[in-house]
């Protein structure tokens, strides 16, 4: 599968501005996922965050709107945990071992 990541990673730099910025939100879940990836590697995994400093993160990370979509995103593929209410996040710990064949880790 190694050599299809990396076809995705080629194809997925076609999402992104000349400020590294996401344009558009892939529709191919690898692709979902390495964009993912590319906005948790910004992320301090030994803070806590608020929900508006985690929307302020993915703010300055992509070049559309919808903020929500790729926090719950981020929530959902498990690269975020948050607790119930909403009021803390933080870096799930085990999201490189979750996805370590698109980051070249085993």
């Amino acid at each position: 599968m190694e050599k299809s990541i990396q076809t995705y990673y080629k194809k997925l730099n076609n999402y992104y501005d000349s400020d590294g910025r996401l344009m558009q939100y892939p529709s191919k879940r690898p692709m979902r996922v390495i964009a993912l990836i590319r906005i948790t590697e910004q992320m301090d995994a030994d803070r806590k965050y608020t929900e508006k400093d985690i929307n302020e993160i993915i703010r300055q990370r992509i070049a559309f709107d919808d903020i929500e979509l790729i926090r719950r995103e981020m929530y959902q593929y498990q690269f975020l945990g948050r607790l119930r209410d909403g009021s803390e996040y933080w870096v799930e710990k085990e999201w490189k071992n979750t996805y370590a064949e698109y980051i070249g880790e085993d």
